[in-house]
């Protein structure tokens, strides 16, 4: 009878029409100088970046997004003034009823300056940090935490595999991330292939029965080197090999080495929803990794459920507490069973920025019961990492 009638409220919560009216926006630009870069395939980053949304409504309530940034260095700067000129005006012109519908109108507004411009990524990455943060004030409108917003089944914690391992610092970086509790670990390769076996060799010694380990190549292998090395790579241990090859590669390519190889991840740096359907008609791929803060952001994740099933969806993450957090709500929601990506490098920006911390406990990220992404901004921490802020009301 309880289960019932709790199941009819979350019902009518859902029904209740909610609109929001921003009155005020604020963006920050935080950077934190990295005394050891973490090295890719593709380069290296020396920093870390964040851009950080809040977006208040006539009731005070603040609803936060991140804003994908890593690369190139000081791409962060440029999306932020993307944003300044062309996007504070366009929400503070709405009133917003439905977040999907939202998305999908301000896309629209912009769609020809952003073809127009050449660069259609750093336009996607600020729609979909915008669409987190309005997500977060409609939970918040409903006093409801965000992931109930989707499922009141949604569990309050979800499991973590550390990423972010940089080459030389695979074991040192294993150990720490095993003193939360964490088990599963992403190691980037595509370096060269006997650089790529010898540290394999290593870590198939070196992880525990009760452990496993992911692969990244960072897109690092041309076309015609990645069969002959994922041949070689199929007696390994490894759970995923992620992105072998180019995500800007044709369907045909991608499926081919999909149908070949049962293990592959993609999805982080695919920027088309028809394509990203496409390679999801494929049955053989057990690994989607969209990024919320990338694109398309909560939106487009519930356009893909309506698709395929959320269990062999593993979202990809790598910045700030904002942008993970809100992953975390949202991977309790479609895949409870599976891991959030959570990056074990040193960064404040995602470690001390937030009011309760994000506290990893026996490899899970936990969640609370406040509105919305349930935690708030510690602004005196907060403070130390500004690059530049800008407010628009």
């Amino acid at each position: 009878m309880v289960i019932s009638i709790g199941l009819q409220c979350i019902s009518l919560l859902k029904k209740i029409v909610i609109l929001i009216k921003v009155k005020k926006i604020k963006i920050y630009l935080l950077r934190y100088k990295l005394s050891n870069p973490i090295i890719t395939s593709f380069g290296q980053m020396n920093s870390r970046p964040s851009l950080l949304i809040e977006l208040i409504d006539e009731n005070n309530n603040s609803g936060f997004g991140e804003i994908w940034c890593n690369f190139p260095q000081y791409g962060s700067e440029y999306r932020f003034k993307i944003f300044v000129n062309y996007f504070s005006k366009l929400i503070l012109e709405n009133d917003i009823s439905d977040p999907e519908i939202f998305y999908e109108k301000i896309s629209h507004k912009l769609k020809i300056l952003s073809i127009q411009s050449g660069d259609t990524g750093a336009f996607n990455n600020i729609l979909s940090g915008i669409d987190c943060a309005i997500w977060d004030l409609f939970a918040k409108s409903k006093k409801i935490p965000l992931n109930k917003l989707f499922s009141q089944n949604s569990p309050n914690k979800i499991k973590v595999y550390a990423s972010g391992i940089s080459k030389n610092e695979y074991f040192d970086k294993i150990n720490f991330a095993r003193k939360f509790g964490i088990n599963r670990f992403k190691i980037k390769i595509g370096f060269n292939y006997q650089e790529d076996i010898k540290i394999i060799n290593l870590l198939e010694n070196f992880i525990q029965k009760n452990e496993n380990y992911m692969l990244d190549v960072n897109q690092g292998w041309p076309n015609e080197i990645a069969i002959k090395n994922l041949e070689k790579y199929k007696d390994y241990k490894s759970f995923w090999i992620e992105e072998p090859i180019s995500a800007d590669n044709d369907y045909e390519t991608i499926k081919k080495l999909i149908d070949m190889f049962s293990n592959l991840a993609f999805g982080e740096n695919i920027n088309s929803k028809e394509f990203f359907f496409k390679i999801s008609n494929s049955t053989k791929i057990k690994f989607l990794q969209p990024d919320i803060t990338k694109f398309g952001g909560i939106s487009f994740i519930q356009q893909i459920l309506k698709k395929i099933d959320g269990t062999r969806l593993w979202l990809h993450y790598l910045g700030g507490a904002i942008g993970l957090i809100s992953s975390c709500h949202i991977m309790t929601n479609i895949n409870p069973s599976g891991y959030m990506e959570m990056d074990i490098n040193d960064n404040p920006l995602r470690t001390d920025i937030l009011e309760p911390k994000i506290n990893v406990k026996d490899g899970y990220i936990e969640l609370n019961q406040s509105p919305g992404i349930g935690f708030s901004i510690n602004y005196n921490n907060l403070s130390r990492y500004i690059i530049e802020i800008h407010e628009t009301d």
